[in-house]
């Protein structure tokens, strides 16, 4: 999400490639922003490898006392036998891919559920995190950021709720991974930018550490479609195999426990020699999970929009929890998509408060997105449970704010965007509060108490109550608006847990012998918000490049 989302930013440009790619499985296409807009309403469905950090992968050569080879019997024949099998075709599959090829693995494939490579990666803004690179330094001018700054940034933002192994290997590994990626995948970054603080960051982790993905031929090409295409590319030219609509429905384990297979749905099984790699997305549209496990993304699919990838239901998930493994589960990634609201910060705020349905403020809006997201999720939960919204605040000012607010009428088809809201009931208008009051049935007292306190603390330069410093403009020009606001979902957060080797581990704690764990289907390094553009891409690239080479160099 450039402008300064992640893989689960979502490409405002069209493809990589300005064209179509329907008829082209290997070229999945990028979203318009308006595009978007409209499918997420709808609820859319180098670097030396062996300096990449990661410890060798236990032996499978005892029995597991966890990882149960239960399951469907090892077939006797096989329709396709591999070194590695790749299940997942998005950013981390694909790189998991390449990775176990330039490791050593003689044949390689990867299985991809959906008619095109790509998966949400191939939507992404292209966004991704690392400390210390010359680009870093080139386009941004940070010459004294670090690995040791950026853990420090990723582990506060985590709240406590992720592995600090996990969160220091990839802070570590990061700027080694963008090299690589342009050294393998034809890649450069066109853009550095930075994301916005949650209110307990401390400035001293701060950094513009966000990097574009470019491609290195075509500077025009943006996006993260430029690296599934680019790294489907170079595994078919290395010698790897890529099979689409092919979806992956189970794993095979010996007596022993060690995964030697996977089964499909169209009734074949393909044997994996040395590994298998989950990389299949997390639940974002399965529905029963996210009940169980996520209550914010099941409201996000009961009530906001979700906008992933429809084939993201989970599968490597629930098959891996079916054979022992452990999981974590938190929240999801979320975003204000009509205003982009302080996802980038080289893009301008527009003037806003957000209030819950009493017309209270509840959070400090300037903070990044997927924080005061899931503020708005809580507050809404608070004042209505599943039914409860909450509210942006404008004022005429709205009218004239930047064009990414998709209401102003410097934005392409501003006014009827606004005219529509209004009509549709999203978007209530008033000359005056007390009017906007009765309008969302909410006490008029409340609201123009909250007006009047938010406007004092412009006049005085200072937001006493939660401290936020930017776009501090009165609220004080007629007519008001008010937005319902609806959060658009680029992900949820939670799935397999792993270790630094990117070995899935049994609810014991143990690898469990063969089975390796890339991108957003695995947890532990993201913790229950989402901490800024390019963190999910970073994961991806970090997760697929050791799960790749740990499945291709397994005793």
């Amino acid at each position: 999400m450039k402008q300064g989302l992640d893989n689960r930013s979502m490409n405002m440009a069209q493809g990589a490639n300005g064209t179509s790619a329907q008829n082209d499985p290997m070229k999945p296409q990028g979203l318009s922003r308006r595009n978007f807009v409209a499918a997420a309403a709808m609820g859319l469905a180098g670097v030396a490898a062996a300096g990449l950090a990661g410890c060798s992968p236990k032996s499978s050569g005892e029995p597991s006392s966890s990882s149960s080879a239960g399951g469907a019997a090892v077939p006797s024949s096989w329709d396709g036998e591999y070194d590695v099998i790749v299940c997942g075709g998005g950013g981390s599959g694909l790189t998991a891919a390449y990775s176990a090829l330039e490791n050593g693995a003689s044949s390689v494939v990867v299985l991809e559920k959906a008619g095109a490579i790509g998966g949400t990666t191939a939507l992404a803004e292209g966004a991704i995190q690392a400390s210390g690179t010359q680009w870093q330094k080139d386009i941004a001018g940070v010459d004294d950021d670090t690995s040791e700054l950026h853990k420090n940034f990723w582990m506060t933002d985590s709240e406590g709720l992720v592995k600090e192994e996990l969160v220091q290997c990839m802070a570590e590994n990061a700027p080694e991974n963008l090299q690589w990626m342009a050294d393998n995948f034809n890649i450069t970054f066109s853009n550095v930018f930075g994301c916005y603080p949650t209110p307990y960051m401390k400035d001293e982790y701060m950094r513009d550490r966000i990097h574009l993905i470019t491609d290195a031929s075509d500077e025009t090409k943006t996006g993260g479609v430029v690296w599934t295409t680019n790294a489907a590319a170079a595994v078919q030219d290395k010698g790897g195999e890529i099979m689409t609509d092919t979806e992956v429905t189970d794993i095979y384990q010996d007596e022993f426990g060690t995964v030697v297979g996977v089964a499909t749905a169209d009734g074949k099984n393909y044997k994996a020699n040395k590994g298998v790699v989950f990389a299949m997305g997390s639940i974002d549209h399965n529905e029963d999970m996210a009940f169980k496990y996520d209550q914010q993304q099941y409201w996000d699919l009961k009530t906001q929009a979700v906008a992933t990838c429809e084939t993201d239901t989970g599968d490597g998930i629930r098959i891996g929890m079916a054979h022992g493994a452990d999981t974590a589960f938190h929240g999801c990634v979320d975003l204000i998509l009509q205003t982009w609201s302080y996802t980038n910060n080289q893009n301008p705020e527009i003037p806003y408060i957000l209030i819950d349905q009493r017309g209270n403020r509840f959070v400090r809006e300037d903070t990044t997105y997927a924080f005061h997201c899931r503020a708005m999720f809580n507050a809404a939960m608070a004042q209505g449970g599943m039914d409860g919204c909450t509210y942006m605040l404008m004022d005429n000012k709205m009218l004239s704010a930047d064009a990414k607010c998709l209401w102003s009428d410097n934005a392409l088809g501003g006014q009827e965007a606004r005219e529509a809201a209004l009509k549709d009931g999203s978007m209530v208008q008033a000359d005056t509060l007390d009017d906007l009051a009765a309008a969302l049935d909410m006490p008029a007292s409340s609201l123009k108490a909250t007006v009047e306190a938010w406007n004092a603390a412009c006049a005085a330069g200072e937001d006493a109550a939660y401290g936020r410093v930017k776009q501090l403009t009165a609220l004080d020009e007629a007519p008001y608006f008010a937005w319902k606001t609806q959060n658009t979902n680029i992900g949820s957060i939670g799935g397999l847990l792993i270790d630094t080797d990117a070995a899935v581990l049994d609810t014991n704690g143990d690898p469990i012998p063969h089975l390796f764990g890339a991108g957003v289907d695995t947890a532990g390094w993201i913790g229950p918000y989402y901490p800024g553009s390019g963190t999910c891409l970073q994961g991806a690239l970090n997760w697929g490049r050791i799960a790749g080479k740990s499945a291709a160099t397994t005793a």
